[in-house]
């Protein structure tokens, strides 16, 4: 019986041990998030509320609005720092921001890692960095990202025309 135990014993502790580094995974990414959208709080302020309590962006018009779980609706303080948008306006897929000349793209994905977890579908936040060259910084998964994988996106200004980074 002791043969049997251990092995069954040992297979409890693995599974204990990753239920562990599972929850502490998540707690990490929510604390990510949660800074994440602190920043959003500074630089793209909306009017009322936070990002922290969004539950879905929309573009109406050439206006972002964040609708909140209540069905309030806010948008953002500077209206003009919403630039464009990937996806129908709706439900888009992208959203970009801009701030003293530097994008900020929220990439909004329900069905991802993170967007799955996030009341308002937000998998990324990656930031235009100040070097000369094309590089942009996830705040999420705090890696830089290659502008070939950058190239292959298409965004849709507020106006209907198209809006080349």
């Amino acid at each position: 019986m002791t043969t049997l135990a251990n092995p069954m014993q040992q297979e409890l502790q693995i599974q204990q041990q990753i239920q562990l580094i599972t929850e502490l995974n998540q707690q990490h990414v929510r604390q990510v998030m949660d800074y994440s959208k602190g920043f959003l709080d500074k630089t793209f302020p909306l009017a009322r509320g936070s990002h922290k309590d969004v539950a879905s962006y929309v573009v109406y018009y050439q206006q972002l609005l964040a609708f909140f779980q209540d069905g309030s609706t806010s948008g953002l303080q500077e209206p003009a720092q919403f630039i464009a948008l990937i996806g129908h306006r709706e439900t888009p897929e992208a959203l970009l921001l801009q701030n003293d000349g530097r994008h900020v793209e929220l990439v909004l994905n329900r069905r991802g890692m993170q967007g799955s977890q996030d009341p308002a579908g937000i998998d990324d936040i990656q930031l235009q960095t100040t070097v000369p060259e094309c590089h942009w910084f996830s705040l999420i998964s705090g890696r830089q990202i290659s502008c070939r994988s950058r190239a292959e996106k298409s965004f849709t200004a507020k106006d209907g025309s198209d809006y080349l980074l």
